[in-house]
């Protein structure tokens, strides 16, 4: 599919959620104008006006403008929506959909999946009937397990970065087990992996920094309002990360991958925004990239074993060998434990 294409698609099924929407005001006789549509949508109203001509022109629905309440209705009383195509793609698309809502059930993430697929459904149920059960046979997938995230602090979070509005928040920070107050100016929030992220510029440290959302154990939005970072770029920043972890200096790695791992590695896409890969004349592979912390490249490294070989810089290459010493000891003691009740 090229680009304009694809764009049209876009606008088709942007077109076709406003639309439900009208329908849903018109049948109730709330009789829905521009202003009203752009309002709830949170477009100019040109945007809504359009839509209001792709339902009449394209859909050829019998709606008409009625001034003595300014704003649309149904002409003719009683009228339904026509049936939506839908091809096979987009029932997996909607299987899939209701998945991931069972698999993150009782998670922030999960509670929001799942009122969208509800909505998108009762929108559906006069002119669509899907099978799960027999679909599911076909298609499945599993979802990592996430940490739970409170979904009024989830709630919280969105609203302050929409609305620009500091926060304090007491957040638990793993590394030394400890419960602070922090201030926080909310830039961005972030789904990694399943896990709900903040990006916030951080009072304590002068500085914006990653914190991890189910970490917060309580949350006070302000009346306090802020400004973004002079020069600061969110693509850039997280760009700099890996597996979210986000240090200040960046640095160049290189990663070797033997022959036989790197035939999984070439099915990969890539790992790291930066990465460049280079093949090897021996079949091994080698990945640069360039990050600003190394340890969650020492994590990723890690999960190949002997197949995958930092060969820069030193200070990730001691890193990783003081790693295995320390594994060495574990099994290696256990080993000796064994031998000796033999």
């Amino acid at each position: 599919m090229n680009e304009h294409s694809d764009k049209g698609g876009r606008e088709h099924y942007r077109h076709l959620v406003r639309v439900f929407w009208i329908d849903a005001q018109m049948r109730s006789l709330r009789y829905p104008n521009a202003a009203t549509i752009a309002a709830h949508f949170e477009v100019s109203e040109k945007t809504a006006r359009r839509t209001l001509e792709f339902m009449r022109e394209q859909m050829k629905m019998p709606i008409a403008y009625a001034a003595a309440h300014r704003g649309w209705y149904y002409t003719e009383p009683g009228y339904a929506l026509p049936m939506v195509d839908l091809t096979e793609g987009d029932l997996v698309a909607i299987l899939l959909a209701e998945k991931l809502s069972r698999q993150y059930r009782g998670t922030a993430l999960g509670r929001q999946v799942g009122r969208a697929f509800e909505k998108v459904l009762k929108a559906m149920t006069s002119v669509v009937s899907v099978d799960f059960r027999a679909l599911a046979e076909a298609w499945s997938f599993e979802a990592a397990a996430t940490s739970e995230l409170e979904p009024e602090i989830f709630r919280q979070l969105g609203q302050a970065v929409q609305q620009r509005r500091q926060v304090e928040m007491l957040y638990y920070t793993a590394s030394s087990g400890e419960l602070k107050w922090r201030r926080v100016n909310p830039l961005h929030l972030r789904n990694y992996l399943g896990e709900w992220y903040l990006v916030a510029h951080d009072h304590l440290r002068g500085a914006p920094r990653v914190f991890l959302a189910s970490r917060i154990r309580e949350l006070t939005l302000t009346e306090e309002h802020f400004d973004p970072p002079p020069g600061f770029n969110l693509g850039e920043y997280l760009g700099s990360s890996f597996g979210m972890i986000i240090g200040s200096e960046p640095q160049e790695v290189e990663i070797v991958f033997d022959e036989y791992q790197a035939r999984w590695i070439r099915e990969r896409s890539k790992f790291h925004p930066t990465e460049d890969r280079e093949e090897m004349p021996d079949g091994r592979l080698k990945l640069k990239m360039t990050v600003t912390a190394l340890d969650g490249v020492k994590r990723f490294v890690m999960q190949y074993g002997a197949h995958a070989e930092v060969t820069r810089p030193e200070e990730l290459r001691q890193a990783i060998r003081e790693e295995v010493e320390a594994m060495q000891t574990i099994y290696g003691d256990r080993q000796t434990d064994n031998q000796e009740e033999k």
